[in-house]
């Protein structure tokens, strides 16, 4: 038995937002628009929502105060901020960060949550959510999950609830055209992370392995692709891929490599896909122990003849290591061990298995 849920309307390709105002109408009079300092700006985004709503009268508020690994704190302020303006739905224009940080400001204006109850509910409906996705990484745009920091616990947390699935999502690759080379690297592998985790996961299902291969042969092929001048075709194929990759953590949630990869992110300042792409050769390397098949799939559809030859991959894009005290490693193996991404992974885990993988890192 298993049960799927997407209940995201999804549109995807090129200025898909055309014509959307009618759509957005259909949720209320006035919206929040949730993004970062500039890049909306920059690639169109914030503009082409902007003209959608306003051909259709519904009249807009900006908060664009949505850092990198979003903190409780900002949500917080820009939920007041909402509140305040009385606004009827939420959009978040961006990668990760401004989509996970709309899904929860959503939730905290019709919710009353302190810091604990906000990562555990129970919660009533938020605002209606609608997302677009400026970079090709996280599948925020069709995931229930909001990810923050939380300075509380030392660590990135999530919320996690059906609730939060967006209500629309407009995803077009165009707008990933400007997207720097280390953030096409990042994300690429962050989507990447997210097909094989959601494959190897204990809630994997057949459902979920179908886009979980489909967003893997998508990816793959443009792994050495993401240098240099990336035409549209390349942007195009990592966004459906990511947004693929999405549907399969939707339902699987993630594993070991996320798990771990949330304290590099908050203690050591790496991004999310990079500390995800260190990791992957490691837990890929457990995963032969105990799910061969599947590896030996992986690797045909990703086009490498082996576990070396992935590992090699991905270190040419990110090649820099990360030495942890044994101090650190101590106090990561703590953080780690008690999440839902350590239970999800089919792989006996205790201390010692997560920090010989931190340790492998230098």
């Amino acid at each position: 038995m298993f049960m799927y849920e997407m209940p995201t309307r999804l549109y995807f390709g090129k200025d898909c937002l055309k014509g959307a105002g009618k759509n957005l109408k259909q949720l209320g009079k006035k919206a929040l628009i949730v993004t970062g300092r500039h890049s909306a700006k920059i690639n169109g985004s914030q503009k082409a929502v902007t003209d959608a709503l306003e051909s259709e009268g519904v009249t807009w508020v900006l908060f664009d105060q949505i850092e990198n690994n979003p903190s409780i704190d900002t949500v917080r302020r820009a939920a007041d901020f909402g509140k305040s303006q009385h606004v009827d739905f939420v959009i978040g224009i961006g990668g990760g960060s401004p989509m996970d940080a709309a899904k929860v400001i959503a939730l905290l204006c019709t919710n009353d949550l302190d810091d604990a109850a906000l990562f555990t509910g129970p919660y009533v409906r938020p605002l209606p959510i609608v997302t677009v996705p400026t970079t090709s990484g996280t599948g925020s745009e069709v995931t229930k999950v909001g990810v923050l920091t939380n300075h509380h616990a030392g660590t990135k947390q999530s919320v996690n609830t059906p609730l939060i699935f967006p209500v629309l999502s407009y995803a077009d690759p165009s707008f990933t055209e400007s997207v720097s080379t280390t953030v096409t690297m990042d994300t690429a592998v962050d989507a990447l992370s997210h097909a094989i985790e959601g494959y190897m996961s204990r809630k994997s299902t057949p459902m979920s392995d179908v886009w979980a291969e489909e967003a893997m042969r998508f990816l793959g092929p443009h792994l050495t692709d993401l240098e240099g001048n990336i035409p549209y075709v390349v942007r195009e194929d990592l966004m459906y891929g990511a947004t693929t990759a999405g549907m399969v953590i939707a339902q699987t949630g993630t594993t070991l490599v996320h798990g771990m990869g949330y304290q590099l992110t908050y203690y050591k300042e790496l991004s999310h896909g990079r500390a995800n792409g260190l990791l992957l050769p490691g837990y890929m390397r457990l995963m032969t122990e105990t799910m061969e098949d599947k590896v030996e799939k992986i690797w045909d559809i990703l086009g490498f003849s082996g576990l070396q030859d992935f590992a090699d991959c991905l270190h040419s894009l990110m090649p820099e290591r990360v030495s942890l005290t044994e101090e650190e490693i101590e106090e990561y193996v703590r953080l780690t061990l008690p999440t839902g991404a350590v239970a999800s992974t089919p792989y006996e885990v205790n201390g010692e298995v997560i920090a010989r993988l931190y340790r492998e890192l230098a």
